[in-house]
Parts: C-alpha cells; sequence; structure tokens
C-alpha cells in the first residue's frame, strides 16, 4: 500500500506540486484501473486490482504473478539445500531463481529518475543470492566454470568481500595463487585508500590460508564461505541434521566433522599481541615472505644515447644506489637505466615509506646540477611477496607484487624532474612529506617537499611567490575574498610558480589551508574546471564508482554551515560535476550549477581558508570565467583566495577582466632577468588596492 501524499510527492517535487495534484492522480488512477480490467479479460481470476485504502491505494495481485515473489521462493528453496549440504540440488534452484532476471528491476522508470529504496534492496538481494550461488559451486568442485562469473562481480562490487574471497578460493584452485593475492591487495588498497578500513576478518584469514597452502582449501574439501552457524558442540549430519553433544549420537546417521569456515577464522596475525606473520627461514635455504614494504623506482635519462658511454650510465647507477643505501632501502634490480629498491625488507618500519620519499628527493637534489640528467621517481606502498636469500649467499632480493606494478605503471606518467607516490604511500607520509594530487584520473600525489625543519626549498621567483603568499596572508588575516590573475606569455613559469605557490602553502602556513587546482584545456564540457575542483574538494577519484563519488559529495556538503533543506538542493544541483567527465550539463542550467558550485566554494571558505587555482584560465568557458571573477565579488567575508594563470590573450578576449574590482591584482610575469635589480615593492603587499596591475 502507498500512500497518496508518497506517490503526489514521487510524481513532483515538493516546489512544484500543482493545486490540482490530488485530482490528476485520481485520473491516474482511474485510467490505470480501466487498463487493468481490459486486459484482464472477462471472467478472469486473480486479476490484479488497484484498491482504494486509506491512505492511499494498494494493489492486489496473485504472488504467483510476480517474478520477485518466485524468485524469493527458489532463493529460500535453495538456500534450504546448500544448508542442508546438497549443493547440487541448491545450485539448481539458485539458478532458476536468478534466471527470472531479465535485467534491472523496473529499469524505465530508474532511468527517469525514480529511486526507490525498495529497487536498492532487490539490487542486494540478487548479489547475496550469486554469492550463494557460486558457493555452491565451489562445493561442488566447479571453480573453473564460474570464474568468468566471479570475476565479473567482483569487479561491478569491489567491496563485497565474500565475493571477493570466493574469487580467491577459485584463483588459488586454478593454481593461479598469485592472482589470488593480488585480488587480496587490491581490495585492502581500497578499503583503506576509500574508507580507511582494512578488510574482515575471514578475507584476511583466507589470504593466510593462501599463503601457507591451507590443505583446506582443496577443491575436494568441503569449505565454505558463509559464516559458520552450527552450534558449539553440535554435530553436522548429512542433510544438515545437528544435534547437541558428541559426534554420532543421532540414530541411524553417519556424523561429518565440520570444516571450520575459512572466513571466520582468526589468523594468528590478528590474534592480539601476536607478532606479524612472516615465514621463518630455514637454515641456508632462500624463502619467500609477504611482508609489507615500500618501492622506490628511479628512472633516469642521461642525455641522447649516441652521447653516453656505458661508464657513464655505470656511474649513474652507483650513485643512485648509493644515495638509497644511505637511507636504508636494498636495490632490488637495475636494469638500463631504471632502478627499483625496497624499503623495509631487513624489518618492516613505520618510516619506510617516508625514507623511500627522502631518497626519491636527494637523488632529484642530486642530479638537478647536471642540466644532461632528469630523473623521475615513483614511490609506492604495500605488500609485495620478496624471495629472500640466507645471510651467507650472495645476491639481490627478488620481489613481485600489485605494488610493483602499480609503481611501473605510475613512473610512465611521471613528468622529469617530479618524485610522484600513491595513495597509501600519501597516507603513510601525511604528517611529513607535502604533496598535491598529481592528476585527475587517478590516486597518484606529486611530492612538494618535506614538512619541518629540513622544508627549506629555492625559487627563481622569490619576488612573485612573495606577492602570492601576501595576498593569501591578506585574504586569510581579513578574511576577505580576493582574485590574483597571474599573466604571462608561454614558456614563462606560470604553472611552475603555481607549483612553487602551492609548495610554499603546504610547507610554510602556519594553518591548514586548502587549496584546489585545475586546469583548463578549451576541450570537452564546458563545466569541467567547476567539475574537478568540485573533486578535488570532495576527495573523488576518477576511478571511484557513482555510489562512492556520490557519498563523498554528500558527506562533504553535509559539513557546510548551512541549511538541511539549502544543503540538498546543493548536492541535487552538483551532481552533474562528478567525475568521471560529469555529465552533460543543459545550457540552460549551467549557470545554476555554477552559482552553486560558487556557493559551496563560498561556504568552504568559512570553515578554512580555501585557495582555488586556475591554469590556463584564458581556455576556460565564459560561464566559469564569470564565476572566478565574481567570487573576490560575492563571497562575503570568507578568506578565499582565487589564483588564475592566463596568456596575455584573455585581456584581448575579455578586456574588462579584473578591471575597477575592489578586491582583484594582476601579476605580470617578466622573463627572468639576472641583471635587474631586485624591487623591494614586489615583496608581500599588506593592503591590496583597486584592480592593482603588478609586473615583475
Amino acid at each position: 500500500m502507498v500512500a497518496t501524499s508518497e506517490l503526489v510527492e514521487a510524481l513532483w517535487e515538493s516546489e512544484d506540486v500543482p493545486a490540482t495534484a490530488r485530482k490528476i492522480l485520481h485520473n491516474a488512477i482511474w485510467g490505470l484501473r480501466t487498463i487493468l480490467a481490459e486486459n484482464a479479460g472477462p471472467g478472469a481470476h486473480g486479476a490484479p486490482e488497484l484498491v482504494t485504502k486509506a491512505p492511499g491505494y494498494m494493489l492486489r495481485v496473485d504472488p504467483d504473478d510476480v517474478d520477485l515473489m518466485a524468485f524469493r521462493r527458489w532463493v529460500t528453496a535453495g538456500r534450504a539445500e546448500l544448508a542442508a549440504g546438497s549443493p547440487e540440488e541448491a545450485s539448481r534452484l539458485l539458478r532458476k531463481g536468478l534466471d527470472l532476471w531479465g535485467g534491472p528491476l523496473l529499469a524505465d522508470l530508474a532511468e527517469s529518475g525514480i529511486a526507490w529504496p525498495e529497487l536498492d534492496a532487490a539490487r542486494r538481494d540478487r548479489l547475496d543470492v550469486l554469492e550463494d550461488l557460486f558457493e555452491a559451486e565451489l562445493e561442488c568442485g566447479r571453480h573453473h566454470s564460474i570464474l568468468g562469473e566471479l570475476t565479473m562481480m567482483a569487479e561491478a562490487e569491489p567491496w563485497r568481500e565474500r565475493a571477493r574471497g570466493q574469487l580467491m578460493l577459485a584463483l588459488y584452485r586454478c593454481g593461479r595463487q598469485a592472482d589470488a593475492l593480488n585480488v587480496y591487495e587490491r581490495v585492502r588498497s581500497s578499503l583503506v585508500e576509500n574508507l580507511g578500513l582494512e578488510p574482515g576478518h575471514g578475507l584476511r584469514t583466507l589470504q593466510h590460508a593462501i599463503l601457507t597452502h591451507d590443505p583446506a582449501l582443496a577443491a575436494e574439501a568441503t569449505t565454505p564461505l558463509r559464516e559458520a552457524t552450527t552450534p558449539p558442540g553440535a554435530t553436522v549430519t548429512p542433510r544438515g541434521a545437528t544435534s547437541p553433544g558428541t559426534p554420532g549420537t543421532t540414530p541411524g546417521a553417519t556424523p561429518l566433522t565440520p570444516v571450520p569456515s575459512l572466513l571466520t577464522q582468526q589468523p594468528p596475525a590478528e590474534q592480539p599481541g601476536a607478532a606479524p606473520l612472516v615465514v621463518p627461514r630455514q637454515g641456508n635455504t632462500a624463502v619467500t615472505e609477504r611482508i609489507p614494504v615500500s618501492a622506490l623506482l628511479v628512472g633516469l635519462r642521461l642525455g641522447s644515447l649516441d652521447e653516453v658511454s656505458p661508464g657513464d650510465i655505470e656511474t649513474a647507477l652507483l650513485t643512485v644506489e648509493d644515495v638509497i643505501t644511505r637511507f636504508g632501502g636494498t636495490v632490488v634490480a637495475a636494469i638500463g637505466s631504471l632502478t627499483l629498491a625496497l624499503f623495509g625488507v631487513d624489518g618492516p618500519g613505520d618510516d619506510d615509506p617516508e625514507r623511500a620519499v627522502r631518497a626519491a628527493l636527494a637523488l632529484r637534489e642530486r642530479f638537478s646540477v647536471d642540466m644532461q640528467t632528469a630523473l623521475r621517481a615513483a614511490v609506492t606502498t604495500g605488500r609485495a611477496l620478496v624471495r629472500l636469500s640466507p645471510g651467507a649467499e650472495a645476491g639481490r632480493p627478488s620481489a613481485v607484487g600489485t605494488l610493483l606494478d602499480d609503481g611501473r605503471a605510475m613512473l610512465g606518467r611521471v613528468p622529469d624532474g617530479e618524485v610522484w607516490m600513491s595513495g597509501a604511500a600519501r597516507l603513510a607520509t601525511a604528517a611529513s612529506v607535502a604533496a598535491k594530487s598529481a592528476d585527475d584520473s587517478s590516486d597518484a600525489w606529486q611530492v612538494l617537499g618535506l614538512l619541518g625543519d629540513e622544508a627549506a626549498f629555492r625559487t627563481d621567483r622569490e619576488h612573485e611567490l612573495g606577492v602570492l603568499n601576501g595576498l593569501l596572508d591578506w585574504a586569510r588575516h581579513s578574511s576577505v575574498p580576493h582574485l590574483v590573475t597571474v599573466l604571462g606569455a608561454p614558456g614563462v613559469g606560470k604553472s611552475h610558480l603555481l607549483a612553487e605557490f602551492e609548495r610554499s602553502i603546504a610547507v610554510q602556513s602556519p594553518a591548514p589551508v586548502r587549496v584546489l587546482t585545475a586546469r583548463a584545456t578549451g576541450r570537452g564540457e564546458p563545466l569541467a574546471v567547476a567539475g574537478v575542483i568540485l573533486a578535488r574538494y570532495c576527495g573523488v577519484l576518477a576511478e571511484d564508482a557513482v555510489e562512492v563519488s556520490r557519498a563523498k559529495l554528500a558527506a562533504a556538503v553535509w559539513r557546510l554551515p548551512m541549511a538541511k533543506a539549502r544543503r540538498a538542493r546543493m548536492y541535487q544541483r552538483l551532481l552533474p560535476l562528478l567525475p568521471p567527465g560529469g555529465s552533460p550539463v543543459d545550457p540552460a542550467d549551467r549557470g545554476e550549477v555554477l552559482n552553486v558550485w560558487a556557493e559551496l566554494l563560498t561556504a568552504a571558505a568559512a570553515i578554512e581558508p580555501v585557495v582555488v587555482v586556475v591554469d590556463d584560465a584564458h581556455q576556460a568557458a565564459d560561464a566559469v570565467l564569470d564565476r572566478l571573477e565574481s567570487l573576490s565579488d560575492g563571497a562575503g567575508t570568507a578568506p578565499l583566495l582565487t589564483v588564475a594563470t592566463a596568456r596575455p590573450e584573455l585581456l584581448e578576449r575579455r578586456p574588462g577582466w579584473g578591471g575597477g574590482k575592489h578586491r582583484a591584482s594582476t601579476l605580470t610575469l617578466l622573463p627572468p632577468r639576472t641583471d635587474r635589480p631586485q624591487e623591494p615593492s614586489a615583496g608581500r603587499p599588506q593592503s591590496p588596492t583597486r584592480g592593482r596591475r603588478i609586473a615583475v
């Protein structure tokens, strides 16, 4: 039964409900009743009947005519057979229920924007049944036949630990132990990076069983992956009969000893006070241990191949190894100009990620004096399978693992002269390393420098950097917004100045400042810049599922100091901006979406100072430029600094840009000159004036 008020709310938004809404609804009900009567035919029995029942309407229908009801009946029977120890029959019944699904429930209504909680509940029920089916198939020994379905299920639902555990078990039984362990690493990384959670005891126990080749994982063993439901001290008999006491107390039944569920056991490493799990070395035999490590990958470019001699390459690699060893790392491999090192091989430490980052920065400093040499580095943190030789044997350890694959992929994207690190490494070094998001498509972070006593850095734009820092200080201490435009010809160093500005904020700022950066490309969705900045504020990643992105947006919006109704409206209006790429926004709605976006930035600045940075603003859409320009006018008393870099053609396109604004400045970058005197006036301004332009 559904109340009339609920139907009205589903058909119209609260502000759009017409005065004749109930009359329109009554007419629609009458028309629906007519359709049901015509389709039923004369003398039909069990036809659907739409009846009026306070406080609304109720649809009477034969349960046998509803696929969802039939699905639940098949599932109930299948689960009973599974609990009774009949996986073959359970698999047949569960598949009968799943075969009733021809696609998403009420797909036409869901596509139009209707989202009932019952639809989500039914979708989750189907996923639960799929996991029951996989369990039955695994108990039947059909791990090969369900591997494809399990893989698709695990990829579509990355946080369902039961399905991930089933995939790990199927892969292990197919002889793919390394792939099974990689599945665990991926789900662990996803949980830690997105939710700050470790996998459950069951999944960790299964990982331990795979590492130790537990005989209970064999295909012929009965290894249920559901939660154990047998009461303590009970005996499991065929068809699931249980009786208290010792085995054999049921007359005429052959008792079976239940195999404890691997997903409910507690691994030794997780017991309170237990030491970390390691595989003991035996004598002089080399062993493989799965241990937490931090990996540092370093790539060198030593000029052209025609100019570089083998001796130069060898000298450079020896230098790299010397620096890495000085920071406590172990070089695992050096191939050509690529070096791989691990930190934590001789014993995991909490500072392994930090030492890896420090080594990378030291190497960058070491090779920066040579203009013919370019260095790039990537740091990842996680677990790897490391083969260790006994102390008496010479030779380097070897390692395999997802974090090494991720590091190699990341290094391929790192520009010369930069150091990047993974999200896990970023979390581990947040207190000691300043970093910013490296790109918009992955969880990669560019290292800006060290925090604390070793945070000093050099820059060739000290005066320009002083201007930006001065404007930030003024906006923060005066609690007023400001817009500063950095103008300059191509190649003059605008983007480099922005990087130095972000690093100076991270390293030197006495209080937290939220820096949100984006680059305008002039391609794709006109609101892409706003979408990137929104994603930066909410912590949304391009690889996040839709549900995760929306949850992060909701959490960010609900922190803002405003009325609940206003937050709800803001959430709905900003949904189209979420990555990947956002959703196309109707041109008529762009202005409203951007107004709400600007409102969010203003409210965010009321919580903590915010710096919005837009690189290459001359390529941004006019609608975005309008909002950037208006942020300094309409932000009230919020400490919000907007920094836009652009080529001079921005002023040709918009001659009045920033002009006459009370809270706007323009900083024009000239090519660096070594012979010009250093002007004290280019230091930190204390009170920016109306529309001031500063050329440095």
